[in-house]
Parts: C-alpha cells; structure tokens; sequence
C-alpha cells in the first residue's frame, strides 16, 4: 500500500474519531423515533420480565411517582415533554438503589431505591437528573458512539492488516469503547446534573436536594464497604460517576451561582413522601 493510500485511511479514521465525538451529529443523523423505539424496546423487556426485574404493580404508587414527575416537566427547558413518554413503571428489587430514564422517556424506578430515600425533593433530584439523560439523548449517543469507533476500527484494519486479521477488530473495538465509554459516561452524568438542577428550579422542591443521595450514598459505603454488583452497583457506579465529592460540591456551586440559599424544610416533602411510600410498601426491615 503506497503512502498516498495510507494517508486516506488515516484521514478518514481521524475523521470517524472526530465525528463520533459530536453530539449534536447525533440531533442532525438520528431522529427522535430512534430513541422512542429503544425506550419501548426496553419497557417491553421490562414488562415481560425479560430483565431489570419484575414490575411492581401498585396504583397509588404509581400515581403519586407520576405526580413527582409531572411537576419536574412544567420546566420550560425540557425540550421533548410532548414527544417522549415520560411515564414511570415501578421496579420491583428492594436491592437496587437506582433508577433509570430509558431514551424516549421511559422512566423506572426501583423498591430500593425508593426505601433508600428520605424525602420527596431528593427523588424529585433523582428523576430530575434521569430526565435530563433522556432530554440530552445521552443513550443514543453512547449508541453512536459505539457504532462509530466499531467501524471506524475494522475499516483501517481492513486496508492495514488485510482481510484476515480484521476480524480482531472486534475484540480491540470493545476494548477501545469501554474506554471512550468510560469519559463519555462521565461527561455525560455531569450533564445531566446540570440539566437536572435547572429542570428542579421550576418545581416547588429545593434544587439543590440531590446532594443528600450522595450524602446518603457515601454513609452507605462506610457501614457496608463490601456493597457492590446490583445493590448501588458500587463498582460500575465509581467506575463510569463522577466521585460524590466533586458532584456534592459541584451542586453547592450551581446553588451558588444561582444565588439560591439554605432550604426551608417544607420544600423537602418528608411527610408526603414517607406516607406515601410506607402506604404501599411498608417499611424495609434493616438487615
């Protein structure tokens, strides 16, 4: 292969790197109905208990999880509260400290996560945040991503290995990806922080609420150091989350910034929240 082939592949390799890097390729290249179609694809999974655990069917639940929500998307700035669903399925895993925005607005909630809490603006911080995963179409672009550096890989191997020894390229995109995966995830959770607080100054409840889940999750470390696998999951979570520290104090920045001072303790809706959930849950005995 003459220096001038070499220099195309290559041009077109640094080309595919870059691209895959821009989001808003993302907003240009792929329509919403690919992140409705995701977001079903994971609900129907969910609902037929094909994974994430089995559905916990409790109406009332369900209802008052839905009106937390429904005040998170009278903020203005939630661009897509009339395209996706944004409609809660609870989870039924008390083990799971967690919940999830699959793209499309498909919202689950997990037992654990909800025995977890202590109050209505911290979940209301949580759901926040996960809303603002799907608004910023985080999933499709990890999606993107993936799809980009796979390609971009067997490509060059392609010309560079031959045919042959370009079906490694496999095995080096997977390896290549988790760790582009492993920025991306970062930016993108501290995206969504962002997001999520701006989404929370336009609901009764303190914006700044979230910082008590990483409070409580940091306790949680020291009682139980061993906690890992689905319980938080520890080691997924460290792996691909900014560290509490940074996130607690990137909060008290924005708080800051936003000239938004100390809670009053009504914005916090323990009361309403503790009700609620002991009423169709009960209280989860300690360990």
């Amino acid at each position: 292969m003459n220096k001038t082939s070499v220099r195309k592949y290559f041009l077109v390799l640094f080309l595919l790197f870059s691209l895959q890097g821009c989001g808003w390729m993302v907003d240009l290249v792929f329509p919403l109905d690919v992140d409705r179609f995701l977001g079903e694809q994971f609900y129907k999974a969910a609902v037929t208990g094909e994974g994430h655990g089995k559905i916990y069917k409790d109406k009332s639940l369900e209802k008052y999880l839905q009106s937390v929500v429904d005040r998170i998307l009278k903020s203005k700035s939630i661009q897509y509260k009339e395209e996706f669903k944004y409609k809660v399925t609870i989870i039924d895993d008390d083990k799971v400290i967690n919940a999830i925005c699959a793209p499309g607005g498909y919202i689950f909630v997990y037992t654990g996560l909800l025995h977890f809490v202590k109050n209505e603006a911290t979940l209301a911080g949580i759901l926040s945040h996960e809303i603002a995963h799907a608004e910023r179409r985080h999933s499709t672009k990890q999606l993107s991503t993936n799809l980009t550096l796979y390609f971009a890989l067997y490509f060059v191997l392609s010309y560079v290995l031959g045919p042959d020894l370009a079906q490694h390229a496999a095995d080096i995109a997977g390896l290549s990806t988790n760790l582009l995966g492993l920025a991306n995830s970062r930016s993108m959770e501290e995206e969504a922080d962002e997001y999520g607080f701006d989404y929370m100054r336009s609901t009764p409840y303190y914006p700044g609420a979230i910082a008590d889940f990483f409070k409580d999750i940091q306790k949680e470390k020291k009682v139980n150091p061993e906690l890992k696998g689905a319980d938080i999951p520890l080691e997924k979570y460290l792996s691909t989350h900014p560290l509490d520290e940074d996130r607690i104090s990137a909060n008290e920045k924005r708080l800051k910034d936003a000239k938004i001072g100390a809670p009053n303790i009504k914005s916090y809706f323990k009361e309403r929240y503790r009700n609620n959930i002991e009423k169709s849950l009960g209280t989860k005995e300690a360990d």
